[in-house]
């Protein structure tokens, strides 16, 4: 009995095996998949009274050999510009005529212009989970017109948050601020200048706050701030100039805050002696609510530059935080600056913004600006 026992269960492994054998399928090969076939679609007009409407895109549907998921891709390209519209996992794609116009005149989308009629080119792409990039299909590109309005949603304006305590006086209209980093990140930065300004010899005392007053603002733990919490307390030897990153939740409910010290705000390059270390021109804070920081050099060749965090936590990489590029618009990191004064010639670096002006930019360029004028 103990032999058919085990004898009936060898049989079942051999069979589930079988079965397991008999079920184990593989796409076909490459060359033999066909690809997709994205249907032609009659122009699209979109008006106010439309924006509701569903607008629906199909495709033929592509066999792998085997009943494989297939993701398929959407793609629509004007100009050099191409995006994707969206990914299904069946033969057709939906979205309402608002959804795509917005996506069309969006500057980060094709950037259609608004109004107007524009030819817009579509395909679709097929793939598997093989990850073989000889498996992802695309169709042929079909072609046609489309009538846009100008986008419905509120364009994206960078935000900021304020940063008050008794290194200006306590007022949260006037204090320094720390710009938002990315599109609704929630992550501001920014350099301030944290002496006591009352008493140098004391200890500085912060908070940061969403507005111009003191209705939302966070404090407390730094790696957990709270609403209303306690302000945040750096020691008078620990005083100067400080990069700070905060990242808050929407509501503000909640945040932490990262602080970087710099030993000296610089000028490097060409212009002002050279690119080594020793020919740094240190910069002074000259107006601590305006973040602004300049210095003159003496003796200026004219030639390239850029500005820098030298010392404190940047001690060990110098070019950690540097800016360059378009002067009324510094990026991190951005190309040489250049300048053809020579002789006494004042460097200034303001970290602040035109806030008028940005908070009507929905372009979202850096805010941090510099000027070059002789003394």
């Amino acid at each position: 009995m103990k032999f058919l026992k085990y004898f009936s269960i060898a049989a079942a492994a051999l069979l589930a095996f079988s079965c397991q054998e008999v079920d184990k399928t593989y796409a076909a090969p490459a060359e033999e998949v066909e690809n997709p076939v994205l249907n032609s679609h009659a122009d699209i007009v979109v008006d106010e009274a439309s924006l509701a409407n569903n607008v629906t895109f199909t495709w033929s549907e592509v066999d792998y050999g085997y009943p494989a998921q297939v993701t398929y891709s959407l793609y629509v390209v004007y100009g050099e510009k191409e995006i994707q519209l969206g990914q299904s996992f069946t033969t057709s794609y939906t979205m309402t005529k608002e959804a795509l116009n917005n996506i069309l005149v969006d500057e980060k989308g094709l950037a259609l212009e608004a109004g107007v009629t524009s030819m817009i080119t579509l395909y679709v792409t097929s793939s598997i989970s093989n990850n073989s990039a000889d498996y992802i299909k695309k169709s042929e590109t079909i072609t046609l017109n489309v009538t846009t309005i100008a986008a419905t949603t509120a364009p994206w304006i960078r935000r900021y948050i304020h940063v008050p305590g008794n290194h200006q006086g306590w007022a949260p209209d006037a204090a320094p601020i720390l710009w938002e980093t990315g599109e609704d990140s929630g992550k501001y930065e920014g350099l301030v200048y944290l002496v006591n300004a009352e008493d140098p010899t004391a200890n500085v005392e912060f908070k940061f706050t969403q507005g111009p007053n003191w209705d939302v603002n966070l404090g407390g733990n730094v790696d957990a701030m709270n609403p209303g919490g306690d302000n945040i307390v750096i020691e008078a030897a620990n005083s100067g100039a400080y990069w700070i990153t905060v990242e808050a939740a929407e509501d503000f409910s909640t945040g932490s805050v990262k602080l970087k010290k710099a030993g000296a705000v610089n000028v490097i390059g060409s212009a002002v002696g050279g690119w080594e270390v020793a020919n740094d021109l240190a910069l002074t804070c000259t107006d601590v609510n305006g973040q602004v920081w300049s210095g003159v050099c003496d003796n200026c060749a004219g030639g390239e530059f850029k500005f820098r965090l030298t010392g404190g936590d940047f001690e060990a990489n110098p070019w950690e935080m540097n800016w360059g590029g378009d002067m009324a618009h510094l990026v991190p990191g951005g190309d040489n600056c250049t300048t053809d004064l020579s002789g006494k010639v004042r460097f200034t670096i303001n970290f602040r913004g035109d806030i008028p002006a940005l908070a009507e930019d929905a372009t979202n360029p850096s805010p941090i600006f510099a000027t070059v004028a002789a003394e």
